[in-house]
């Protein structure tokens, strides 16, 4: 494992890993600029697959800026640059995480429902998956949405839950989503 030296003197964790963030379509999506800015400052390189109503809340091009990587959002769109080591995300990618996930994801993923490219990069991946919510408190405490986190937690997903009792499914803080990628891959 390489472990790279922050100017400073402190230890970069994720420097060489590759973590494919996905974002899907929740209010808290345009912090996942900060959350790349994060990961990157960390030596992470960072790929980012994209629901196609998470645009309607943080714009491609703001994201793709920030990470540095093309935006992938469709499923069955031509890439947007020929890479001659070619690999899936969900084959390469050392993490994926997802931040925000909405109600929508979560019981796709649960479900076994593939039927956009984050979620068959989900289920075709070997590689930790961790999960940042942002749920409704009323629809997270829905029956259904509550089977299918136990069913995602028996399943190995890693969730990073607010630490508001009262709010649990709004979206963490983003320390608390670093702190548990550091705890899972470095």
């Amino acid at each position: 494992m390489q472990i790279e030296l922050y100017e400073n003197g402190g230890i970069n964790m994720l420097s060489g890993k590759i973590i494919t963030l996905g974002i899907t379509a929740c209010s808290p999506a345009g912090q996942s600029i900060t959350l790349i800015r994060e990961l990157k400052k960390l030596g992470a390189q960072v790929h980012v697959v994209m629901t196609t109503n998470a645009v309607n809340f943080v714009t491609p091009l703001m994201v793709q800026r920030e990470a540095g990587t093309p935006i992938q959002i469709e499923q069955f769109e031509l890439p947007k640059a020929y890479d001659m080591n070619h690999q899936s995300l969900s084959l390469k990618s050392d993490l994926m995480l997802v931040a925000p996930v909405s109600a929508n994801t979560l019981g796709k993923v649960a479900n076994g429902i593939a039927d956009n490219l984050l979620t068959t990069n989900l289920l075709s991946t070997n590689a930790p998956i961790i999960f940042a919510t942002h749920i409704n408190p009323t629809m997270y405490s829905k029956p259904s949405v509550q089977r299918n986190v136990k069913m995602l937690k028996e399943d190995g997903v890693i969730f990073v839950e607010n630490k508001d009792d009262k709010y649990p499914s709004l979206f963490p803080s983003i320390e608390a989503i670093i702190r548990r990628v550091e705890e899972v891959i470095s």
